[in-house]
């Protein structure tokens, strides 16, 4: 959406949006640098079950579970690398 401008509405939004990113880097850096099993698991699982939620979806799929319980992280770890690489990509273009 190169050259787009946006309304007052459409800018807090994007406003908004940074906001909930920034939220999500913080929960995942808190998560990541923690010692302690149940809050790397913790910091996962909510972000899941909160970004899961934005689909519509009401009954919760995910509880948290300290890190060494956590299954199929070899496939969200594929899946997260797919989207950081493309959203590195997606940055480099918006810099030039």
């Amino acid at each position: 959406m190169e050259g787009t401008r946006l309304d007052s509405g459409g800018s807090r939004n994007v406003e908004e949006a940074k906001q909930c990113l920034r939220l999500i880097r913080d929960i995942a850096d808190r998560g990541a640098s923690s010692w302690n099993p149940e809050h790397v698991g913790y910091a996962l699982q909510e972000l899941t079950q909160v970004l899961l939620e934005r689909t519509g979806a009401t009954e919760r799929a995910f509880d948290p579970v300290p890190a060494s319980e956590l299954a199929d992280l070899d496939a969200l770890l594929e899946e997260l690398d797919f989207v950081n690489s493309c959203s590195e990509s997606m940055a480099i273009h918006d810099r030039h």
